[in-house]
């Protein structure tokens, strides 16, 4: 006798990123830009921040400055590469987010407007891979007794 399997059990994956999930309103950016800690690489930068408060949730925003990208063809082109990019590797730090409690904002901002879809996915795989690993070390510190500010710097 053959075993079904569901769809749902084949992928465990979850690929999609709801509004829900993407950083919006103004108060929101002013707190990232406030205290966040600033990762780089060519051309594109990720500010985050931890909150103790998991009710924050995970939220992660998508900026293409208009000082560095000029026409707003580009800069919506380039805001929905990140945001294509972020959605497919959103898993590297998902997991991270549901084991320790913690909230999470987030905002990726684009700093030339030579971006190809190779070069943002990339980018965001080592944006969120150097994320990840300063998290995992903030997650330790947390568990030894070291409790680190929410604009911690690693």
């Amino acid at each position: 006798m053959r075993e079904e399997v569901s769809r749902s059990d084949l992928h465990t994956t979850d690929y999609s990123l709801p509004r829900s999930k993407i950083l919006r309103g103004r108060r929101n950016f002013e707190r990232l830009f406030e205290k966040s800690t600033v990762l780089n690489t060519d051309s594109l930068q990720f500010r985050y921040r931890i909150y103790q408060d998991p009710t924050e949730g995970c939220l992660v925003g998508f900026i293409a400055p208009k000082k560095r990208i000029k026409k707003a063809v580009k800069r919506n082109k380039i805001k929905r590469l990140m945001r294509e990019s972020y959605r497919l590797n959103q898993h590297i730090l998902q997991d991270l987010f549901s084991q320790h409690n913690i909230g999470f904002h987030g905002a990726f901002l684009a700093g030339s407007d030579q971006l190809t879809f190779e070069s943002t996915s990339s980018q965001v795989i080592e944006l969120l891979q150097k994320t990840k690993e300063r998290l995992m070390k903030y997650s330790s510190d947390k568990k030894s007794g070291g409790r680190l500010p929410d604009n911690h710097k690693v």
